[in-house]
């Protein structure tokens, strides 16, 4: 799996997330504009934690495309 720094749309920040792809198969998405999704584990303040699991914008591949 790669990791990407990315917006984590319920933390509502900029996050490294990890994808759930390997990494041919997430150049294979990418080549083909697919949905990428990722994710990060969030700690809460009461140190409860859960998986925050979103697809990547259109700029964030773009990025991610770029920096593979």
């Amino acid at each position: 799996m790669a990791t990407a720094q990315a917006f984590c749309k319920i933390c509502q920040s900029k996050v490294s997330a990890e994808t759930m792809l390997t990494e041919d198969d997430l150049r294979g998405a990418l080549d083909r504009d697919e949905e990428v999704r990722v994710m990060h584990v969030f700690v809460d303040e009461d140190d409860s934690s859960s998986d925050h699991i979103w697809s990547l914008s259109s700029q964030e591949k773009d990025n991610l495309r770029k920096y593979l």
